[in-house]
């Protein structure tokens, strides 16, 4: 009899151990997974929005259609030539292209930063709404307020 009881004991932690291990394994599968998805969105829109601030001189921030993208473009001069960055997404991935302005390029000639589903620009007021979404088809938005404000040109998405 006292045999069965240990044997019992034993039995009940094993399986208890076993439960306790299996939901230490799923909790940290959802938490791993979440932390994905938040890496993707507060990476893509913490690099955007330093990168505006970087640009953000003297009204040159815009938003241009790329044929069918949409780009955040910074126009910069140097030497008495003008250039312009363009951050875009293309082909599943955040790109970033420093050209001289007015000179057309390829999409796929931008520098790869990290993969990412979509990107979108709109202009709401003074400021620019951007949207991010990854693989999943989760969204998230930021809204900046350059502070040389937006020229012309591009779309507004209104």
């Amino acid at each position: 009899m006292d045999t069965a009881i240990i044997l019992l004991l034993i039995g009940m932690f094993v399986l208890l151990s076993t439960g306790v291990l299996v939901l230490g394994i799923s909790v940290y599968n959802n938490t791993t997974e979440s932390a994905s998805v938040n890496y993707t969105h507060r990476t893509a829109l913490s690099y955007i929005a330093n990168q505006l601030r970087r640009g953000d001189t003297g009204g040159g921030v815009e938003i241009r259609d790329l044929g069918d993208v949409k780009a955040l473009a910074f126009k910069t001069g140097i030497d008495d030539v003008g250039y312009v960055t363009c951050l875009y997404c293309y082909d599943g991935q955040l790109r970033e292209l420093f050209t001289e302005d007015g000179i057309e390029q390829e999409l796929a000639s931008g520098v790869i930063i990290m993969p990412l589903s979509g990107l979108d620009f709109e202009i709401q007021d003074e400021n620019i709404r951007v949207t991010v979404t990854d693989d999943a088809g989760l969204e998230r938005s930021l809204i900046l307020s350059p502070r040389s404000g937006i020229s012309g040109g591009g779309s507004n998405g209104k």
